[in-house]
């Protein structure tokens, strides 16, 4: 095993059972994008057993709860100064947006190369504002979680800095702004279902847009908010906490009296508190005390940025056509081809993923360290 030693060493500080969590979102995404490649009938008999949790909502609670961490931190123990959120935003910007725009520009100019056009494509997408109010388009589907976070970056830490100027009070500006977006986003689900609007789209009406998912990155931050100030509850209680997340997991699968469906508005609120309930138990929970398991979470943890931008449009939708294509798969009976499609699916992914975390990802987010106002 000591195969595993340096990788390890070199990823110490890192809190395993956050590296579980992400890595199982991811490999949720990838497998509910990477169906479809599948036979209808193989999907139905092997794999309908997988965990009906919305790998991208795991996404939205355990990104608000790290970036919440950070967040509260530097409010607790700055001024709180424009140049503090500055900086905040610097350091987000590094991390998430070279990715985005360098797999956006590959999938743009795949469209350009074969299609000689630019598709869906909108300038909105440069400025995230493409699903702000309104469905995502076709193009480059996967970006539409993206620009949820982003909105949140931008929003949470500026409403936090406004409430600070007017209360000047640090700890009520948190809570005020941690009310605003959970109840916010709910009641525009509501009225807007109320309304009957785009209930026959619930995925791409509800799901997909930047003003009615915002609540459910901030369940993470006010799991963050709750570690930060009541440490020993979140010790105390993580085992009973899991428990209830086991719970709700069982009960989103089963789906008792379709329970679930009961009142859509309210199905976010469901998965993420689902995950909130799963929060204090992982993130104490430092290694599995199996060094392959503990070096293969982390991994697929460090690339599922990587992995989330790349699986469905650039891999699934382009890369793939282009094999089958180069490898003539058009004699082989429709099960192998189904098989090799899934399997060039993951290998591309995975691939794919390395190669953009290594040699771009990683040294672009280790710039943000260089740069502060």
């Amino acid at each position: 095993m000591h195969i595993f030693d340096g990788f390890l060493k070199k990823n110490e500080k890192r809190i395993v059972g956050l590296d579980i969590l992400r890595a199982i979102a991811i490999l949720l995404v990838v497998y509910k994008h990477g169906r479809f490649l599948l036979p209808l009938h193989f999907h139905n008999d092997y794999l309908r057993y997988y965990i009906n949790i919305d790998g991208v909502s795991i996404f939205f609670v355990l990104s608000g709860f790290l970036i919440g961490e950070i967040l509260l931190k530097i409010i607790n123990n700055s001024n709180f100064t424009i140049k503090d959120l500055l900086n905040f935003w610097i350091r987000r910007w590094f991390r998430t947006i070279p990715n985005y725009l360098i797999v956006l520009f590959a999938i743009i100019l795949y469209q350009i190369i074969f299609f000689q056009n630019l598709g869906q494509f909108s300038f909105k997408y440069l400025f995230f504002l493409q699903n702000f109010i309104s469905p995502h388009p076709g193009f480059f589907k996967e970006a539409w979680s993206l620009c949820v976070e982003e909105w949140f970056y931008i929003l949470f830490p500026g409403i936090c800095y406004l409430l600070h100027l007017f209360t000047k009070n640090k700890q009520n500006s948190i809570l005020y702004s941690v009310l605003l977006f959970i109840i916010i986003p709910l009641l525009l689900r509501i009225i807007k279902y109320q309304l009957g609007i785009g209930i026959q789209t619930f995925d791409e009406e509800f799901r997909k847009i930047v003003v009615l998912r915002l609540d459910s990155i901030m369940y993470g931050v006010f799991a963050s908010y709750i570690w930060i100030n009541q440490k020993n509850i979140w010790i105390k209680y993580r085992f009973i906490s899991l428990s209830l997340g086991i719970i709700m997991i069982a009960l989103i699968k089963a789906n008792p009296y379709n329970w679930l469906y009961f009142y859509k508005p309210f199905f976010f609120n469901i998965e993420s508190i689902t995950v909130l309930f799963l929060m204090p138990f992982f993130s104490q929970l430092k290694s599995t005390k199996i060094k392959f398991l503990d070096s293969l979470f982390i991994f697929i943890s460090i690339i599922s940025y990587s992995m989330y931008l790349l699986n469905l449009t650039f891999v699934q939708e382009q890369l793939i056509p282009i094999t089958d294509k180069l490898i003539g798969m058009k004699g082989l009976p429709i099960e192998k081809t189904f098989l090799v499609n899934y399997l060039l699916y993951l290998f591309y992914t995975i691939f794919c993923s390395c190669l953009l975390y290594y040699f771009y990802e990683n040294p672009m987010t280790r710039l943000r360290d260089k740069i502060k106002v």
